[in-house]
């Protein structure tokens, strides 16, 4: 009995020291990729899981879709920044990773957490009059330090500083 016992673990054991981490892209739908792969063919974006979770599903252009914010990474500059995919036919929207955004600049290395603000909302601005948001946004934040709300407008990105 412990002789199955033990060859039962040690198989299990070593199925996991050998499982395959899941690729990032992997874990997108398919359309979200087939945007992904000619937005490639243009710029040099790659999916970047760098932070966790690297995808935001929300409605950024306001159509009633569900849309998706991606972590990307331009392969040749290896600057950060975020795409906006719409599940619809708009272009995507890039945000850093070599596209200058606001006070975000074209390198979103800096950021550390990001998360999805709902339409509907006032988020409270220092430098400018809060806005209230007609689709979902995105809250991008360095902890302790700067933060800035970036949302979707006739299909361009606007940035507004939240905080230093």
């Amino acid at each position: 009995m412990n002789f199955k016992l033990a060859s039962v673990v040690l198989l299990f054991a070593n199925s996991i020291a050998f499982a395959q981490d899941v690729s990032p892209k992997m874990q997108l739908p398919d359309w979200a990729n087939k945007q992904l792969d000619g937005l490639s063919k243009q710029e040099s974006i790659e999916v970047n899981s760098r932070i966790n979770p690297f995808v935001w599903r929300g409605d950024f252009l306001g159509t009633g879709k569900g849309d998706l914010a991606v972590l990307v990474k331009d392969s040749k500059s290896n600057k950060e920044g975020i795409v906006f995919l719409s599940h619809g036919k708009a272009k995507p929207v890039i945000v850093g990773a070599g596209h200058a955004t606001g006070n975000g600049g074209d390198d979103f290395s800096w950021l550390e957490l990001w998360y999805v603000e709902d339409k509907g909302a006032q988020p409270h601005s220092y430098h400018a009059k809060s806005v209230k948001l007609q689709s979902d946004g995105i809250v991008v934040a360095k902890e302790g330090s700067a933060s800035g709300l970036i949302y979707l407008k006739s299909g361009k990105a606007v940035w507004q500083q939240q905080g230093d």
